[in-house]
């Protein structure tokens, strides 16, 4: 793969001489050579002032007693500020067209990043052709069985993104129980279906990291989240040194929103004047309605996290738009959110606040906490429902017309006497 007569002079001597800084006086030996000539070899040129250029079969064994990503080292040079996100795209696009250089790239990749990557490697990107690919195990199902577990799994494939990992998985589901556990049991048998069948021929160590991250609901079972409290809470979001993941866990707990929702959020959802999240999405499961931010929550965005986030925007958009062409990203959607960032690595940022604080639980358990901490307070189940989204838009405006008068000014009057609160003026 390298083409070892294209390799100039300075560049052999170079790739002699790091052999040589690596193997030692060994190197004699593996090249068959005397130490004079490798000396010679080194310098360039011999005691006579003319210049020496090391055979092609001396350079071919120096590259195979040499690592490969060490030898590229030499032939390219590195220097990680020449490297941009741009170059990465470029990398990417001829491993994806040039079957040589692909083989080379995953071999390097391994050796460099293997460990990294088994450790970080935890989302999976759902693609048409693994749909096709389920609709044809479906076969083997009864007509009824596979329509229903593939009309589970579109649902649930919508929800979460089409991008599977094992946190999402078990919050999702979490989510869906809140409505039905019926349906949170169907979604269930159909997503582990999907990852047995499919994701474990593309991915089989994710695959199984999916399918144990959840069980199928029973109605029996009942999970209970662990006793929280504000002050636990307030030292995990202090111990919280990254700005996206802070701002992200003060929202969870201050609105009590699913964890999703959080991340599907775009700019235009926020109103900051009015101190106002209008979310306003109705689905089978996904119901929030709107959501309300504190004085000091809604100042803390509009001075502090907005313009880090805009400013991350600005910095990386034309990467992402090249990088948008191979991975089919929505630019506009992604260029809208508010928080564009990676998923778990804001997950990671505050699982590491919590270890700090030494205690774990999962993100979706603050929505629990929110409810509680609201009932304590003596707000009404019904008030929470609504702050939490439990109730859908259709009779959210029922109970607003007939049953249950209540303005938005009033649920956010109760909102900022009641809710919990991370930060003070």
């Amino acid at each position: 793969m390298i083409d070892i007569k294209n390799i100039d002079d300075n560049m052999r001597r170079l790739l002699l001489k790091k052999a040589y800084e690596k193997l030692g006086s060994s190197i004699y030996e593996k090249l068959q050579k005397s130490r004079r000539t490798i000396y010679v070899y080194i310098r360039g040129y011999d005691e006579r002032g003319r210049e020496i250029r090391i055979p092609d079969e001396v350079v071919e064994k120096v590259v195979n007693l040499l690592p490969l990503d060490e030898v590229y080292e030499v032939l390219e040079g590195f220097s990680p500020r020449r490297y941009t996100v741009n170059d990465i795209i470029g990398i990417l696009s001829r491993v994806k067209q040039d079957p040589e250089f692909r083989e080379v790239f995953f071999m390097l990749l391994s050796k460099t990043l293997g460990d990294y990557l088994n450790t970080t490697t935890s989302k999976y990107i759902v693609t048409s052709d693994d749909i096709e690919l389920f609709k044809k195990k479906l076969r083997e199902k009864s007509k009824k069985t596979a329509s229903d577990r593939l009309a589970y799994l579109t649902r649930a494939l919508a929800d979460l993104n089409y991008q599977l990992s094992a946190e999402d998985l078990n919050e999702y589901l979490l989510e869906v129980e809140e409505e039905s556990k019926g349906k949170a049991e169907h979604i269930a048998k159909a997503l582990k279906l999907f990852i047995k069948e499919v994701v474990r021929l593309r991915s089989p160590q994710l695959a199984r990291e999916l399918y144990d991250s959840f069980k199928t609901p029973r109605s029996k079972t009942q999970y209970k989240p662990p006793p929280l409290d504000l002050d636990i809470l307030m030292k995990i979001y202090e111990n919280i040194s990254d700005l996206a993941a802070k701002s992200y866990f003060r929202l969870l707990v201050e609105t009590g929103l699913r964890t999703g929702e959080l991340f599907v959020l775009t700019v235009e959802h926020i109103d900051l004047e009015k101190r106002v999240i209008n979310i306003m999405k109705e689905n089978q499961t996904k119901r929030a309605y709107i959501s309300f931010l504190h004085v000091e929550t809604a100042n803390w965005l509009k001075e502090k996290y907005l313009p880090y986030r805009n400013q991350f925007v600005e910095k990386y958009f034309d990467s992402v738009k090249n990088l948008a062409l191979i991975q089919e990203i929505d630019l506009l959607k992604w260029k809208n959110k508010l928080f564009p960032f990676r998923e778990d690595r804001i997950r990671e940022e505050i699982k590491e606040a919590m270890d700090k604080v030494g205690i774990r639980f999962r993100l979706y358990d603050v929505r629990s906490f929110f409810a509680s901490y609201l009932a304590k307070r003596g707000v009404s189940p019904l008030i929470v429902n609504l702050l939490q989204g439990r109730a859908p838009p259709v009779q959210f405006r029922i109970l607003q017309e007939h049953y249950f008068v209540i303005s938005l000014e009033e649920l956010q009057r109760i909102y900022d006497e009641k809710a919990p609160k991370l930060e003070k003026l």
